[in-house]
């Protein structure tokens, strides 16, 4: 074909897709005019899908205990064991998504009519109820009500004082519930010790810490994954505390003899204003706590033993975080104040929350906009907001792509 004749091949078909395109532009235009919206409206619901919390929602509806009593036909414990593989799913379930513990407690509620002497389900409900979800008068329902239906069982009001001293910071009931456990007896020697912990300036801590050590044991002997996970996860902030606590405690002590604040936490031990206290080592009890398991016997039993090995005493120096973190002085701090000193993981958490929040207001503003902010002005218009972040750095902020980082820690 020669050179002529292709052409005009070539231009006939480019004439051919231009009449195809012009025949067809109305219904590329209607669908554009479709599709665009359509894609916009999609990209919205998914982000807010994305952003929006998940519930956990149980489909299985129980009427009372005493209802459920009445068709178990005899198989009243059968059906308590079934709720309560039910109701470790649903804490599970709550546990990933709302946090929300209230509606579970019916559940314990249940199991415990179906079978009284179920010890580990009055103990865990509390520990779902007020340890993780905050409400320690629901826990203590499911408390009193096993001691009621078990009076010779030390473990319940031993649980009720662990919570009315550490949870509810109520000496008066703690010694109650303490001086009802001595009385059974299947009473293990500490339940004692623990009544004279709560004699010293910081015996809620080492009642605390010793009730959750004691637990973490106990789980182990037991093969219980999920309480052995909840207490572990639970130590840490209380040995923080504890540390806490003994820091604002030389500031004190430091005020008391110089008359001013402490610059650094430095300061209190030269000054010698830090008493001699024992020191919990978390990594040298997670160590022998992962080399006790391989020996046979029970844990539980070893408890003195992995106490004594893991705790410094008579420690005279700053403390170290048992999560890795540090403690440091409050800003601005006056002597009639009465907490000088703040945890490292709580300063870093508010750190976090707040720039994860700034980053939101952008986001929000992009969704609203189409565009990133030019500067944060439009952000925060007619508001006033800090500039500086936590650690007395600076906000920056990279208009062409909504970056917002702090000058102090740029990797978050």
């Amino acid at each position: 074909m020669s050179s002529e004749m292709r052409s005009i091949n070539d231009m006939r078909s480019r004439n051919s897709v231009l009449r195809i395109v012009g025949k067809n532009a109305l219904r590329i235009l209607f669908f554009l005019l479709l599709a665009v919206p359509a894609f916009w409206i999609q990209n919205r619901r998914l982000n807010e899908v994305r952003t929006k919390p998940k519930l956990y929602r149980d489909s299985l509806y129980l009427p009372s205990g005493k209802s459920i009593k009445m068709i178990s036909i005899g198989y009243d414990r059968f059906v308590s064991d079934f709720i309560w593989l039910r109701s470790i799913q649903a804490f599970g379930g709550h546990w990933e998504t709302d946090r929300n513990y209230a509606p579970i407690y019916h559940l314990f509620d249940v199991i415990t009519d179906l079978d009284p002497t179920f010890i580990d389900a009055y103990t865990f409900g509390n520990l779902v109820m007020g340890d993780e979800g905050g409400d320690q008068r629901l826990g203590l329902q499911l408390i009193n009500k096993g001691m009621w239906k078990n009076p010779t069982k030390y473990k319940l009001p031993y649980w009720g004082g662990y919570v009315a001293y550490w949870q509810m910071n109520d000496p008066e009931l703690a010694k109650f519930y303490y001086s009802r456990a001595v009385k059974c007896p299947d009473s293990p020697g500490f339940v004692s010790r623990i009544i004279a912990y709560m004699d010293l300036k910081s015996g809620r801590y080492q009642v605390a810490f010793e009730k959750l050590l004691q637990d973490w044991l106990m789980a182990i002997d037991n093969n219980d994954d999920v309480v052995e996970g909840i207490v572990r996860r639970r130590i840490p902030d209380i040995l923080s505390e504890w540390n806490v606590f003994i820091l604002n405690q030389a500031v004190k002590n430091y005020i008391g003899s110089t008359g001013n604040v402490p610059e650094s936490l430095k300061d209190l031990e030269k000054s010698g204003s830090l008493e001699a206290y024992p020191l919990i080592d978390l990594s040298v009890m997670d160590a022998i706590i992962e080399q006790q398991k391989t020996i046979p016997g029970k844990m539980i039993d070893r408890l003195p033993r992995i106490m004594e090995a893991s705790t410094r005493k008579n420690y005279k120096s700053i403390p170290f975080h048992p999560m890795g973190y540090w403690y440091q002085l409050r800003s601005d701090i006056k002597p009639w104040d009465t907490d000088f000193v703040e945890d490292g993981k709580i300063f870093m958490d508010n750190f976090l929350r707040n720039l994860a929040g700034l980053r939101m207001r952008i986001f929000q503003f992009h969704i609203q906009n189409n565009r990133f902010p030019y500067s944060l002005g439009e952000v925060f218009r007619g508001e006033t907001w800090d500039a500086e972040d936590s650690f007395g750095g600076k906000w920056d902020y990279i208009s062409p792509l909504g970056g917002f980082y702090s000058s102090t820690l740029p990797v978050f």
